[in-house]
């Protein structure tokens, strides 16, 4: 069956379907996967698209303590991360990260509430640049980890 659509320009365009296993209409021009026989197959629950995580590597440690309280420090050696990172506040008062600048208790920087609060960066997001942590008081613990 084909049904007729309108593109952006207004023009018309035949767009192939099928009925799938629910008895939906279903366009052919859909996502497709490709079997290791080389036959494309639409996707959905049966055949969903494979993930391919990207990070693909082993994280790398951070941790520690505030060096200078009141003085930010950048963590991961100055290493920008490749794919992401996360900072969980160990201690009992806040701590503040930053991958745009140097981290402070304000400005672009995150504040990462204290007893446990954790900072991740969302699935996607590359990193601006490498990593500052500011915390008030010498000491302050926190765990790190890049990827």
């Amino acid at each position: 069956m084909t049904l007729l659509v309108k593109d952006a320009n207004t023009t018309v365009q035949s767009l192939s379907t099928e009925i799938d296993g629910s008895g939906n209409l279903v366009p052919l021009h859909a996502p497709a996967s490709v079997s290791t026989q080389g036959v494309a197959s639409p996707v959905g629950p049966a055949n969903p698209l494979p993930v391919i995580n990207t990070a693909g590597a082993a994280a790398s440690d951070g941790s520690g303590t505030v060096a200078t309280g009141g003085s930010p420090q950048t963590l991961f050696g100055g290493a920008v991360p490749a794919n992401g990172f996360l900072v969980q506040n160990n201690s009992s008062a806040a701590l503040w990260v930053c991958d745009t600048g140097i981290a402070s208790n304000g400005g672009a920087s995150v504040q990462i509430a204290a007893n446990g609060g954790l900072f991740a960066t969302p699935p996607g997001y590359k990193p601006a640049g490498a990593v500052s942590l500011y915390g008030a008081t010498t000491g302050q613990v926190f765990a790190a980890r890049r990827w």
